[in-house]
């Protein structure tokens, strides 16, 4: 052993004698252990060289040992090629599980011959990224007994164990993976050497396997019982259970650690089958209606669900049976005496005996009142027929306790009852008749007793009873049904019926219970209050009618006023407008022609007198003479396109206001839309925050069309204005650029249909109008648009106009977000009234 130190120290750096000393002692301790001295440098992955063989390879292996050093292929080629994969496999499982290193295996000599060989290496981490194995090569006499070494079983045991064997270093990337890893994982283990080991963890239990190597950081031991999910290639979760040891380098700080998987998921699966299956039991027990409670052989409670729970005012507890009484408030049905805790049906049950059908009164702080419970009990016997304890099943009982009490007295309420109460057999057979009944029929309870119900149906509701019969069979109730009776005395009685069928304890229907009162009073109220109220809704309808009618007659009267009114005003504007303006026009020929003659004969002068005198010259440059030549006719076209534009705005003016036509007359309606068109221009022009209104006309040759036309013009401006408004609440939420992608367009067409009708279509691209209020857009005063900025008689006296005054249609298209279209009708020649 002291040699294997020094040899180690030696080779190692830590003893460092001159070359001759270090021979000499190599020399004689190979001599005198008969064993090859080597070592092997490798990094985190693999073995990279062997660094030293000592000096006696040549006795040992008839081979010098410079042929042997360097590269670690030039050691391997010397192995058998059977033996060659375990020298690497147990090499590698040394390098990533920092454990100290055997092999056992045959080297070829130089004469062919095989010769078993031992390496046995310690393994010494010095360098961070360097791993050392310094060790001996020793001949093996008997290979049978050193065949397979203590490394190579367990490397055996590894590469073929059903679980996996994993490690990784301290900052968690894999160092070794066993092959059970790519069958289980479906990685190849190559892939992902040197990978994150956390990777493969669920999220959700990450925070889990920290706080399990954090504690084995701090213990330094091995520790057990991890259960985590790991994801596989194919992305499904498995459920795993490992048992992490740490790797502790030479000088017993931890470097990484080394575990094994060992696969759960069919454990978990059979978990969490239990697990619902033990929910649904549970569910099962809290949604029935009656308490259920079970307890063992030493009376603890197993289960005490939560009907129980409410019935008894607490769940279950450590107290013995002797106590039970007073804790959950246990009395005999006198609801004074506590029930002995022998006599308790769980107690009863417990000890093996059967109860049947117990009643018992239960009193409790949140049951002041009290209960009354039926409980049955059982022994719980498992297959060895062993008593294991008790359960009983308790329901509430209270409302048939209730009932019983009630009953009796519910027989005095029915037979000094004013209202007529009589129960039949499902074959219709009368039973029971109390007082009422005989004062409200007529008929002793002797002469009706087994006789059929018939007796008190007429023949106009014969048919009624058997309705009856079947819904009661089917376990309806008929409450209230208003029907006629017969009286003994044959009179027809109006009645108001309840029926019920009467059930016995098992729910069963065995009979019906009719209770009969007597509305002829009522009825006859009734009817003479329904027919008042027919006159006063009439009246009320007709008032309605009449003040909307007024309202609306008013309100456009009023806009006809205003609209009146604002047509004397425009008119008289245009006519104001129209005489100066058609002076300056008329003039402006005259005052061209004269510049024109003043400019020539300025011409003339400057020709035959290019050389003018000092004064002349200095006015003539100080007006710019030459300018005032080129710029005043320009001026003087100027001035006659501007008139003549007014001129044509007054025409609008005055086709649009048409105060001169207050009859049918023959007009051109592409005139008036023109000029409708043309008022409107100023909201029709590009701005700022958006551009122009494109407006697109596809007229078609309209012959001149009899209408009133003001009124018409009227419809297009408003058609036209709420178009635009449409247009612009479309544009406040888009940007100038979205505007022109999608630029703004009212459409106008107009078209012949046939010899009778002409159309005028007026599109735009506006926001549209919902579906849920389209058909009120011509109701009188109902607008979409914010209070103040509409009056909603604009489309309703549009539409009168169309309808009412020309005859006519006008309707409406709309889809939100695309826009609207109006489409109006109106004849060619109107109809006159003789």
């Amino acid at each position: 052993m002291e040699d294997l130190v020094l040899i180690d120290s030696i080779i190692s750096g830590t003893i460092q004698p001159d070359s001759e000393y270090l021979e000499k002692q190599l020399q004689q301790i190979s001599q005198k252990i008969s064993a090859i001295i080597y070592q092997i440098i490798a990094d985190k992955q693999r073995a990279n060289a062997c660094t030293f063989i000592s000096p006696n390879c040549d006795s040992i292996l008839a081979i010098k040992s410079s042929q042997l050093q360097g590269d670690i292929h030039k050691l391997i080629s010397i192995i058998h090629p059977e033996d060659q994969k375990s020298f690497q496999d147990s090499l590698n499982f040394a390098i990533h599980s920092l454990q100290n290193w055997h092999w056992s295996g045959r080297l070829t000599l130089p004469n062919g011959e095989l010769k078993w060989f031992q390496a046995i290496s310690e393994i010494d981490q010095a360098l961070t990224d360097k791993i050392i194995f310094n060790g001996i090569l020793i001949p093996i006499t008997n290979p049978k007994v050193h065949d397979v070494n203590s490394a190579t079983n367990f490397h055996y045991l590894v590469e073929n164990a059903n679980d996996i064997i994993y490690s990784f270093d301290i900052q968690g990337i894999i160092t070794y993976l066993s092959p059970q890893f790519t069958e289980v994982f479906g990685y190849p283990t190559s892939d992902l050497i040197g990978d994150s080991f956390f990777r493969f963890i669920h999220p959700h239990d990450l925070r889990k396997c920290y706080s399990f190597l954090n504690c084995l950081l701090k213990t330094g031991e091995k520790k057990l019982g991890l259960e985590l999910r790991c994801q596989l290639k194919d992305k499904s979760f498995c459920w795993f259970k490992t048992n992490i040891s740490p790797i502790k380098s030479q000088i017993g700080s931890i470097v990484g650690f080394q575990g094994i998987f060992h696969d759960i998921s069919e454990y978990k699966l059979m978990e969490n089958s239990l697990q619902q299956q033990t929910n649904i039991l549970q569910m099962i027990l809290d949604q029935m209606s009656e308490a259920v409670i079970v307890a063992d052989e030493q009376e603890k409670f197993l289960v005490f669900n939560v009907v129980a729970k409410r019935m008894f005012g607490s769940g279950a507890t450590n107290t013995k049976s002797q106590d039970w009484s007073q804790q959950y408030g246990l009395f005999l049905p006198d609801q004074v005496t506590p029930i002995a805790a022998q006599d308790l049906p769980l107690t009863r049950a417990v000890r093996g005996d059967t109860v049947d059908n117990q009643e018992m009164f239960v009193r409790h702080a949140q049951v002041p009142d009290g209960l009354w419970v039926l409980v049955s009990g059982r022994p719980l016997i498992d297959a060895r027929g062993v008593l294991q304890g008790g359960v009983v099943v308790c329901r509430d009982i209270t409302e048939r306790k209730q009932a019983e009490a009630d009953s009796s007295r519910l027989a005095a309420i029915v037979e000094f009852c004013e209202d007529a109460i009589i129960s039949k057999t499902l074959d219709g057979v009368i039973i029971s008749w109390n007082a009422g009944a005989e004062k409200l029929f007529g008929y002793q309870a002797q002469e009706v007793i087994g006789q059929p119900m018939t007796l008190l149906v007429p023949a106009e509701c014969i048919d009624e009873e058997a309705q009856i019969l079947k819904k009661l069979k089917r376990g309806e109730q008929v409450e209230h049904l208003e029907t006629l009776r017969q009286r003994k005395d044959g009179t027809l009685i109006d009645i108001s019926l309840t029926i019920s069928p009467v059930l016995d304890t098992t729910g069963r229907i065995i009979g019906i219970s009719k209770i009969a009162r007597d509305i002829s009073n009522r009825k006859q109220a009734q009817e003479a209050l329904r027919q008042s109220e027919a006159q006063l809704r009439q009246q009320a309808t007709a008032l309605k009618n009449t003040l909307e009618e007024v309202k609306r007659m008013q309100t456009q009267l009023v806009q006809n006023e205003k609209m009146s009114s604002l047509g004397q005003l425009v008119a008289g504007v245009a006519h104001e407008i129209n005489n100066p303006v058609n002076f300056i026009h008329g003039n402006l020929a005259h005052v061209q022609e004269y510049v024109q003659d003043l400019l020539g004969f300025v011409q003339l002068y400057q020709q035959y007198n290019p050389n003018l005198a000092p004064e002349i010259q200095a006015v003539a440059d100080d007006i710019d003479l030459e300018f005032l030549q080129k710029d005043l006719p320009k001026i003087l076209a100027s001035m006659n396109l501007g008139t003549e534009r007014i001129r044509q705005i007054v025409l609008s003016l005055r086709n649009f206001s048409r105060m001169d036509e207050a009859e049918f007359k023959a007009v051109d309606i592409h005139e008036g839309i023109d000029s409708t068109l043309l008022i409107l221009q100023h909201r029709l022009k590009a701005r700022p925050e958006r551009p122009e209104i494109e407006i697109i006309k596809d007229y078609a040759a309209l012959p001149l069309v009899e209408c009133y036309a003001g009124q018409i013009n009227q419809v297009f401006m408003n058609i036209l204005t709420n178009s635009i408004d449409a247009i612009e609440e479309r544009n406040a939420n888009c940007t100038y650029k979205q505007i022109e992608k999608n630029p703004n367009q009212i459409t106008i067409r107009t078209s012949v249909i046939d010899a009778v009708w002409v159309e005028v279509a007026l599109r735009d691209n506006g926001v549209g109008i919902p579906q849920q209020i389209k058909h009120r857009i011509f109701d009188p005063f109902f607008t979409t648009k914010p209070i103040g900025k509409g009056t909603g008689m604009g489309m309703s006296i549009s539409y009168q106009i169309v309808t009412e005054r020309h005859g006519g249609k006008l309707e409406c298209f709309s889809t939100p977000g695309v826009g609207t279209e109006f489409i109006i009708r109106i004849p060619l020649r109107q109809q006159r009234q003789p």
